[in-house]
């Protein structure tokens, strides 16, 4: 049995699927799976996994219907035989040490997850920075703080798992933002984690159509589903992190109705609903906002004028960017 399972949903990313997969197979650590997840992928990603999995033994390919990068993950994290486990994105590479580095810290000092930095590439440049000045040791309530206040970021990716943190967990399926939905319940489930600071991920930021999709209602709706949540877990389980989760699902939610005031997508009545309830519901007991969320908070009750130009002007101004 291997003692680590890596996890890789692979959909639309034949261009760089190999670069990826190779980064992972020789990697100084062996004793692992890797499960290349394809997604109902419409380009040569499944025949390219097919012919990683005849040349080396490690490789398991899963063929399903397309159902988005969650049930991807999901399935992956159902087939897994790893006592640890480690999620990679198809069009991501990584460093040839990151799994020994994390494996050994894991077992050396006891957590059941370890996190490390990532290092973002857009086109030549790279960019990254430090959450810390030194390899870190985080108690459960301690992490948990920091996961739920973004001190350590909600990526899958650049972390390492015991198995046992997924117990009952799985990310949201049909909803986007499923890491800001998800990772933090594996720190609930855990006695420690760790940081190594140096990081082993490259991440790559791609150009183009980011911009016009991200500025889009729905999407926006659903990253406000999962802080909302958050905010909830947070009053019964880290009251430490409270305020600062009530902050984020408030911006989550300006930041949703000023994209569908601005008309960049729609939503359905009772989602529209359900943002201005939950920012009424918060009226007068928020600390945080930031100075332009402060003016769109007045907006959606007083105002929506005020937000509809707002995020006209934002659109206008990040295309030109």
């Amino acid at each position: 049995m291997p003692e680590l399972s890596v996890i890789v949903p692979v959909y639309n990313a034949e261009k760089y699927l190999h670069k990826c997969v190779d980064s992972i197979l020789t990697q100084t650590y062996r004793d692992f799976e890797l499960l290349l997840v394809d997604d109902g992928s419409p380009d040569q990603c499944g025949t390219i996994c097919d012919a990683y999995a005849a040349q080396d033994p490690r490789v398991k390919v899963i063929h399903k219907p397309n159902g988005g990068v969650s049930e991807a993950r999901n399935v992956g994290l159902d087939r897994a035989k790893g006592d640890y486990i480690s999620f990679i994105d198809p069009d991501d590479w990584v460093e040839p040490d990151m799994l020994r580095s994390a494996i050994e810290f894991c077992k050396s000092i006891q957590t059941d997850i370890v996190c490390f930095e990532v290092c973002e590439v857009r086109k030549s440049k790279k960019k990254f920075h430090y959450r810390f000045a030194e390899d870190k040791i985080f108690s459960a309530q301690d992490a948990l703080q920091k996961i739920l206040t973004d001190i350590i970021d909600n990526s899958p990716c650049n972390k390492i798992y015991k198995k046992a943190v997924w117990n009952g967990v799985r990310f949201p399926v049909g909803r986007r933002f499923e890491d800001v939905a998800t990772i933090y319940k594996t720190f609930y489930n855990a006695d420690r984690v760790g940081y190594i600071k140096k990081y082993f991920y490259y991440y790559v930021k791609h150009e183009g159509s980011a911009i016009a999709l991200s500025f889009d209602a729905q999407r926006r709706y659903e990253c406000f589903l999962g802080y909302k949540e958050r905010y909830e877990f947070s009053k019964k389980f880290c009251k430490e992190a409270e305020e600062v989760c009530k902050t984020f699902a408030a911006e989550a939610a300006l930041s949703a109705i000023t994209a569908l005031e601005a008309g960049s997508g729609t939503l359905g009545a009772q989602e529209e609903k359900e943002l201005f309830a939950f920012l009424q519901g918060i009226r007068g007991n928020v600390t945080g906002l930031r100075s332009k969320n402060r003016l769109l908070f007045w907006g959606a009750g007083h105002c929506l004028a005020v937000n509809k130009i707002y995020g006209k002007l934002s659109l206008w101004s990040k295309k030109f960017r």
